[in-house]
């Protein structure tokens, strides 16, 4: 009988237990353009506590409703109008992603184990600022790269476009190459710095955009060769009469409509 009862408490609490065992951190990859690129996966709490979040760097970005039922996992984020669906398979999580410009893609995640990213111990310095030579249908001729080397281990890095920029890119130094990634629910990018001797980067890039090959080069040295700039954002947008107000009319969440002179009138009226 106390046989009985105590399997019967097993099969009660096993649930929890499972729920339970989804906390902690994941290293994860997520196939797109061909590609596994990895991210980091959060999970905490359980039950009706349950959480998850993506990263931007440091940034977390965190799943708008979270769910864990019968050995599968779903994770809502809202803001993309995606979600992440797994199942938990010999301790692994797999599943996929999406849609991201209206397709799925697989994601699989294991425990983290230390670090997704274990490198070398030294590495060679290239933190600061590049300049990316790039031709573009936006007019411009160089992207900004911005690194930031803490060590081997834990290095990040950026490229700015007048468009925009690639999000937080994280990884570590590894067999003479800076393998840096980047996914928080959108805009998945791999980005491989390669140390070149005469002291440039071979920038091989997958996103959004397909693959890339570029050069990024110290920008002293992009203007002794001649190399233009990065294009000032602030200049690449014009307007034909900057004294034209900026007119607009749409209706807010509650179906109301606003312009710019119901604006305008409630500022004019708070001054």
């Amino acid at each position: 009988m106390k046989t009985k009862v105590f399997a019967a408490l097993l099969l009660a609490i096993a649930p929890a237990a499972v729920a339970q065992s989804l906390a902690g951190l994941w290293d994860a990859t997520i196939t797109f353009n061909g590609q596994d690129i990895p991210f980091r996966l959060q999970i905490s709490g359980d039950g009706s506590n349950l959480q998850g979040w993506l990263f931007n760097g440091d940034q977390k970005v965190v799943a708008s409703g979270a769910s864990f039922q019968n050995g599968s996992l779903v994770l809502n984020f809202d803001s993309y109008a995606t979600k992440l669906e797994a199942k938990l398979e010999d301790g692994a999580l797999v599943g996929q992603y999406g849609p991201m410009q209206k397709k799925t893609y697989p994601v699989k995640a294991h425990r983290n184990q230390a670090s997704m990213f274990q490198g070398n111990a030294s590495a060679p310095s290239i933190d600061g600022l590049w300049e990316v030579a790039v031709k573009n249908s936006k007019g411009e001729q160089a992207w900004r790269l911005i690194v930031q080397q803490k060590s081997a281990m834990d290095v990040s890095a950026a490229i700015l476009r007048v468009d925009g920029d690639t999000g937080a890119l994280t990884g570590s130094y590894k067999d003479g190459k800076f393998v840096l990634s980047h996914f928080s629910g959108g805009r998945p990018a791999l980005m491989i710095l390669t140390p070149s001797a005469d002291g440039t980067l071979a920038v091989d890039l997958t996103d959004l955009h397909g693959k890339s090959q570029l050069t990024a080069t110290r920008p002293d040295v992009a203007r002794a060769k001649g190399l233009p700039p990065p294009t000032d954002p602030d200049r690449h947008t014009s307007v034909k009469d900057p004294s034209e107000p900026f007119r607009f009319s749409f209706p807010d969440l509650n179906g109301k409509i606003v312009s710019n002179t119901d604006r305008a009138s409630k500022a004019r009226w708070c001054w």
